[in-house]
């Protein structure tokens, strides 16, 4: 699958799961990049172009941005690996 493709399936995946917009961004310099961004009307999520390489960082990033978006703060690791373990 080509990149934009898949960066376009993460995007649709989120929304659907956060129930709301988002924008995405490829952070290409640093490739295990993973942020979201509320300081603006529609949440910015900034995903490592390493997303491309390991699927395993792809999904992670998915239930990152999605656990985030859901309770508009970012979630600490101990929170994500609890969340992680349950899925």
């Amino acid at each position: 699958m080509e990149d934009e493709r898949f960066v376009q399936r993460i995007q649709e995946k989120i929304e659907r799961l956060t129930e709301g917009r988002i924008d995405l961004e490829i952070d290409y310099e640093d490739g295990s990049q993973l942020r979201v961004e509320f300081q603006r009307e529609v949440p910015l999520v900034v995903l490592g172009a390493n997303i491309f390489e390991f699927s395993g960082f792809a999904r992670m990033c998915v239930e990152y941005a999605v656990e985030s978006i859901r309770k508009q703060r970012p979630i600490q690791m101990l929170e994500f690996h609890l969340l992680l373990a349950r899925n």
